[in-house]
């Protein structure tokens, strides 16, 4: 009986630590189970606004520009050799790390004989200046042939920063006058009066205004950033100094002395120096910038209180593992040159690793590179809106097999009609719909040559084709949605269903064939393009009126839409009252200058010479409407958890209910073994095994 006890105990604990396995396994896979999937791609949304979006090709060349004309024009008088060689650094780093046709450009004209032996040649602080604002115009002559160089008030013709010209524009043949006015002018745009010690601005991003020190750092981790990301998977040794050197460059010359002074107190510890040094692949060259971008965000964390997190937040990564010096820090640093079996404070496992560079290069990567339009507009489904009428539009978000992207499809599909209209407080609310379907996927390639990878394999990718095709030739009234909800009755027969998918939506399945194979894969290659840059990794999700952002399908999304449509109607609304009211103040004031036109012709009559008073006239004209117009602004974010939260529960007190069946019977034998005398637990046994 004694020998019976000491197995149920011991089977007992098994019993135990397995009801704790299965109880965590429950409790942590049923999300993914409410998901259907659709998590293990894309388990997170990422902010949605204009400073967390990967950069487009103008984003990044002004960025760049403002850290090179910024650099220059802070340089001190007399430069030291340290300093020169650091400016000249981060100018040659732009040859070989600038991605696309931008990078091409300034390689070759960096490369030409004249522009080298001045870029030799240069010895002071204005002879830097002097060299970018040449660049910056020959690259503008370039792009924009017609344009004056800068400042237009200098009076040199755009030609002579071309290529190819007879009279190529030389530094050394500007005189002392031309000098200085440009030097003043390059210093009135790019140079604060009282230095970037003080305060932010509070007007950001204004083309024409000195940045300031948020401004100016934002344009370098952008190029920092975008230069890893871009970079090839397997870098050259010029590659690898190039980005190397931009470190160095901001060790020497930042334009912020407090950045520049905090860069300097970590910079050279020992394991950051080593794993530089060690910088071998793309891959290294992504989460060294990483990390150092943590860094400096850990230090304003302890420091000044920034009411930030580090990069990723979904990681969890605590700001005290970049808190460098290493000597100066009580707790762990995070380190990049160590991978682990399981997850410690200093190091990370390889696919923790592959995680977060994905993640990196979502906030960083648009994919196909920065040269492309960035556009993904269908024709139009509808006719074009009447005046004064709202509109309400809509941007879907999918990849071809997402489960959960088709069911929200089909749920929305009744609700696509151009003349859209609810009730919103008890009131009609009538507009004009605007649907636009996009794709989210991986480009390795190019715009031009893409390299698609769809998530869930060639044959979504097969059927993306197909679909955008039907969204191509079939965008009236939305006919392709028909298609499209179809095809995603059944996701794991995608393409299969298209024949019969394109029979019930009355479409030429030959011309989406012969579309899918001739334009296919350029239309897939746009979307993708698009979706990224929007900084859309979700599926499914919504933007609408380039304004909200709804992760998922919430249950009251139609209650969502009539709220937008309402919005978009009051706006037009108090556009008109605005308009309308300018012109009543146009119209009193042209009544009071026809009476001065009056008054005073009748003072000068028989004069041969009339003042002319046309000039105080203004011109009224009616306010035009665009329906592309206008930037993301006021992003919000939205998802309804409430499904998952509640069949996670559901799964949970499932397995807490199994867990307490499998232990009974053996919390039964415990309470015997403590609360019973040994004669009464064996006469107990006896009892049981009779």
């Amino acid at each position: 009986a004694e020998q019976s006890c000491r197995h149920g105990e011991i089977r007992m604990r098994q019993m135990k630590a397995i009801c704790a396995f299965l109880l965590v396994l429950f409790c942590f896979t049923a999300p993914a189970r409410a998901c259907g999937g659709a998590c293990a791609e894309y388990d997170h949304a990422p902010a949605f606004d204009s400073s967390s979006r990967p950069p487009s090709a103008s984003v990044l060349g002004r960025a760049t520009w403002t850290m090179l004309h910024t650099t220059a024009a802070y340089l001190p008088q007399e430069l030291l050799q340290q300093e020169l060689k650091g400016f000249q650094d981060l100018v040659s780093s732009v040859k070989f790390m600038y991605p696309g046709k931008g990078g091409t450009l300034v390689s070759a004209l960096l490369d030409q004989p004249a522009v080298r032996v001045e870029f030799s040649q240069l010895r002071s602080a204005e002879d830097a200046q002097l060299f970018v604002w040449k660049l910056h115009n020959m690259v503008s002559a370039e792009i924009f042939p017609t344009r004056s160089p800068f400042p237009a008030s200098i009076g040199i013709s755009v030609d002579r920063f071309k290529r190819g010209t007879t009279t190529p524009l030389q530094l050394g043949e500007l005189g002392r006058a031309v000098r200085d006015e440009i030097v003043q002018a390059l210093r009135a745009r790019w140079r604060m009066a009282d230095g970037l010690v003080v305060d932010p601005l509070e007007q950001r991003d204004a083309r024409d205004l000195p940045p300031d020190r948020t401004m100016l750092g934002r344009a370098f981790w952008t190029y920092m950033h975008t230069s890893s990301i871009y970079m090839q998977q397997q870098p050259d040794a010029q590659a690898l100094a190039a980005f190397r050197s931009i470190f160095e460059s901001i060790y020497q010359v930042f334009p912020c002395p407090v950045c520049r002074s905090h860069f300097r107190s970590f910079y050279l510890d020992e394991q950051l120096q080593a794993e530089l040094s060690a910088l071998r692949s793309k891959h290294d060259a992504i989460l060294f910038a990483w990390k150092l971008h943590n860094v400096v965000t850990a230090w304003g964390i302890r420091r000044d209180g920034w009411d930030r997190s580090v990069f990723p937040r979904e990681f969890g990564f605590n700001a005290s593992l970049f808190l460098l010096p290493t000597s100066s820090s009580s707790s762990p640093q995070i380190r990049l040159d160590r991978v682990c079996e399981t997850m410690r404070p200093d190091c990370m496992t390889r696919p923790m690793r592959r995680a977060l560079i994905a993640d990196i290069q979502a906030r960083w990567q648009i994919e196909g590179g920065v040269d492309q339009p960035l556009e993904d507009t269908p024709p139009a489904a509808c006719d074009p809106p009447r005046q004064g009428q709202p509109i309400l539009q809509v941007d879907m978000y999918v990849m071809g097999k997402c489960p959960w992207c088709g069911k929200a499809l089909q749920d929305v599909e009744d609700k696509l009609k151009c003349e859209f209209s609810c009730e919103e407080d008890g009131r009609r609310v009538e507009g004009r719909l605007d649907f636009r379907l996009h794709m989210v996927g991986l480009n390795d390639g190019s715009y031009e040559k893409p390299e698609l990878q769809a998530i869930h394999g060639t044959s979504e990718l097969a059927g993306e084709k197909l679909e955008l095709c039907a969204r191509q030739h079939y965008a009236r009234d939305y006919q392709y949605v028909k298609f499209i909800s179809c095809m995603d009755r059944n996701v794991s027969a995608i393409p299969l269903l298209a024949p019969q998918c394109a029979s019930e939506a009355a479409m030429d399945i030959d011309l989406l064939v012969s579309c899918a194979n001739g334009n296919g894969e350029q239309l897939v290659a746009a979307s993708y393009g698009y979706s990224s840059w929007m900084g859309v990794t979700t599926t499914p999700s919504f933007v609408l009126n380039r304004r909200k952002k709804i992760a998922g399908m919430p249950s009251n999304f139609s209650s969502i839409l009539c709220q937008q449509l309402a919005s978009s109607a009051a706006e037009l609304q108090s556009s008109r009252l605005t308009q309308l009211h300018t012109s009543e103040e146009s119209s009193a004031r042209r009544e009071r200058v026809s009476e001065m036109q009056t008054a005073s012709a009748k003072r000068l009559k028989g004069a041969k010479r009339r003042r002319s008073i046309a000039s105080e006239v203004e011109v009224v004209r009616e306010p035009s409407y665009d329906v592309g117009s206008g930037d993301l602004q006021g992003i919000e974010e939205e998802a309804d958890k409430s499904k998952v939260l509640f069949q996670a529960s559901i799964w949970s007190l499932i397995a807490l209910a199994f867990c307490v069946l499998m232990l009974s019977p053996f919390v039964v034998l415990l309470w015997m073994r403590r609360r019973l005398g040994k004669g009464e637990r064996r006469s107990l046994l006896r009892q049981g095994s009779r």
